[in-house]
């Protein structure tokens, strides 16, 4: 079930799964560090100085869905960017990070706006502005 608010769409996306696993290794090697250092200890009589592992927290890293702010932009095509581009300060609030993230960090990097450039990472742009203005895929995108 799709909801009307885009913004909200692509930031509802939860976690990366591998963060989980990565989680889930770390904590089985901290478990074992921790057993290992008690069975150790288990017969001194001397307990002052006892130390065990500290667990490293790990950042959660979220994933995006950006399948939907992308069908966005490619129903827009036809229509002057400015429009477009205004549209869509409009639907996403660049005041929260999250908001940020999304337009400045994806969605304006899909739209070629200036002249082409070589693009050595192999992230050519999905749409572009053409000299009249109006939004347009890119050539060597599929449809």
């Amino acid at each position: 079930m799709s909801t009307k608010n885009l913004a909200r769409t692509v930031l509802e996306a939860g976690r990366m799964s591998s963060g989980t696993w990565g989680r889930r290794e770390d904590n089985a090697r901290l478990r074992n560090a921790v057993r290992t250092r008690l069975a150790s200890l288990r017969d001194e009589d001397e307990m002052d100085d006892l130390s065990l592992p500290v667990f490293k927290k790990r950042n959660r890293h979220l994933d995006d869905k950006l399948g939907p702010p992308r069908r966005w932009l490619a129903s827009q095509i036809g229509r002057p960017w400015d429009l477009v581009r205004s549209e869509l300060f409009r639907r996403f609030d660049t005041r929260t990070t999250a908001g940020r993230h999304i337009v400045f960090d994806h969605m304006l990097h899909w739209v070629e706006t200036g002249p082409r450039r070589s693009y050595l990472c192999g992230c050519r742009p999905d749409f572009r502005v053409d000299r009249h203005g109006i939004l347009r895929r890119s050539i060597d995108t599929p449809h």
